[in-house]
């Protein structure tokens, strides 16, 4: 699936890739059809403005204009005054022939032909030294003609004079189709002076994302729900797998917690039927005293199964009140030093000075019940114990420190997750069920305070619990 998501974001890439440098294409495209239609209109522009000029001046057609009608003269066109220039006419061909009489040699051909041929060579010699205001024109038209295709990029015009000769014909082609990118081509602008014009612009990378905004703003979306979804489902997975791992090592450790006092139980009863302990009243009680035990502590491993179905449907509620943690505390360590085979040392330093603590006093109870046991459990035959307390301002902190086993960085992130017990393989030495600090956890929450491990495998560890508005 990884390699699957890579192959997305790689040809997801190729498409976008490809398509910039459609749109670049389109921009080089866009630039030259803008210059040539600039230049178009320019030219087209001044021939309306020249014909204008020549109807209202009817002395400026004497020269050129005289001269045509002469040539129309000598090939048999007759002259008219139906030519209307502003609002004065001239004598000149009468009007525009039919589309039919402009083929082959005709008059109207001819003549058509001559009156093109007169206004251009008029207007070369018009702009033959008039280049720089020429071109101020033609750079406004060029304006106008980007802004109808909605391109903002800067640009610079320049012009070229190309000399002819000494060029063979398609060494000339190629040095003008020859262009750096965001070029356009040189269009020729005065033939008389071999001027030629073109626009160098800047990079189009923000004409191009203005008109690729919403396909990359989809494929990046596309892409981002495909990558959360990726991690979303990879993350379920791992907890899926680390869920089976949990439930695996709680049903070996379970299955072994309930063997034992099966066991214990199934031996006594056959003493007491094999052995004739029943003839001897002080083994009989002695076997009826180690079963009592045994099924006992079977019923509290039931409990606990049941507790933990119970806690899974209903929330814990908590009722606080004024509580002297320092007689809580002697009572826990008072009932671990009876019931324990270990030799216990013990350092209790109180530093409540005879406060009370507004808590919860059966679950925070439990919860220092559950870490002073796990101290001891998991330390080797000779236990060193040491409890902290303190409420200074509100806060309530509470140290629970021994020199036990020590828990791996590593682990120390999820020993409050429920179930989970540092690995040590299908059995653990230590029987439990992974839930001791899971509880802590979830009743110091709910008094709205932390709890924080210090540990060092080999070193011990050291567990605090913090309570404000205690």
């Amino acid at each position: 699936m990884s390699v699957c998501i890579l192959g997305i974001f790689l040809f997801q890439g190729y498409w976008l890739y490809n398509s910039y440098k459609l749109r670049e294409e389109q921009f080089n495209k866009e630039i030259n059809e803008s210059l040539r239609m600039a230049v178009f209109n320019k030219q087209f522009s001044d021939v309306r403005r020249y014909i204008r000029y020549f109807g209202k001046d009817k002395d400026s057609l004497k020269s050129p204009m005289k001269g045509l009608a002469n040539q129309l003269e000598e090939i048999g066109i007759p002259k008219g005054k139906h030519f209307r220039g502003g609002q004065r006419e001239h004598d000149f061909y009468p009007g525009p022939p039919p589309p039919e009489a402009l083929h082959g040699d005709s008059p109207a051909r001819i003549y058509a032909d001559t009156l093109a041929r007169q206004i251009s060579e008029f207007l070369i010699t018009s702009n033959l030294h008039n280049d720089s205001a020429n071109l101020i024109k033609l750079d406004s038209v060029f304006k106008v003609e980007l802004a109808n295709r909605q391109i903002a990029t800067p640009y610079e015009l320049d012009t070229f004079h190309i000399n002819y000769s000494g060029f063979e014909r398609e060494t000339f082609r190629d040095s003008i189709r020859r262009r750096e990118p965001r070029q356009t081509s040189k269009i020729p602008f005065n033939p008389a002076s071999n001027l030629f014009v073109q626009a160098t612009f800047d990079s189009p990378l923000q004409f191009i994302l203005q008109k690729m905004i919403w396909t990359l703003l989809s494929s990046v979306l596309l892409l981002l729900l495909t990558t959360l979804c990726f991690i979303y489902m990879l993350r379920t997975i791992l907890k899926q797998k680390k869920l089976s791992e949990v439930k695996n090592d709680f049903i070996n450790n379970m299955t072994h917690e309930l063997k034992t006092p099966i066991s214990t139980v199934s031996a006594a009863v056959e003493a007491l039927q094999n052995f004739n302990a029943l003839s001897d009243q002080r083994k009989t009680q002695t076997y009826l005293d180690i079963s009592k035990n045994e099924l006992q502590r079977l019923s509290d491993l039931v409990e606990k199964v049941l507790h933990i179905a119970a806690e899974e449907k209903e929330d814990i509620e908590l009722f606080r009140e004024e509580t002297d943690l320092n007689e809580v505390i002697d009572n826990i360590l008072s009932n671990h030093q009876l019931k324990e085979g270990k030799q216990l040392q013990v350092r209790y330093d109180n530093n409540l000075a005879g406060k009370l603590a507004y808590v919860d006093k059966t679950h925070l109870s439990n919860a220092i019940n559950n870490l002073v046991d796990n101290a001891i459990k998991y330390s080797g035959d000779q236990v060193q114990l040491y409890l902290q307390t303190s409420l200074n301002n509100g806060v309530l902190k509470i140290k629970v420190k021994d020199n036990g086993i020590g828990i791996p960085k590593v682990y120390q992130s999820s020993i409050f997750d429920k179930f989970f017990r540092v690995p040590t393989g299908n059995l653990h030495k230590v029987k439990g069920f992974g839930l001791g600090l899971s509880y802590v956890q979830k009743i110091v929450e709910m008094h709205g305070g932390t709890i924080q491990v210090h540990s060092e495998p080999d070193k011990g560890s050291e567990f605090t619990i913090i309570i404000p508005s205690a």
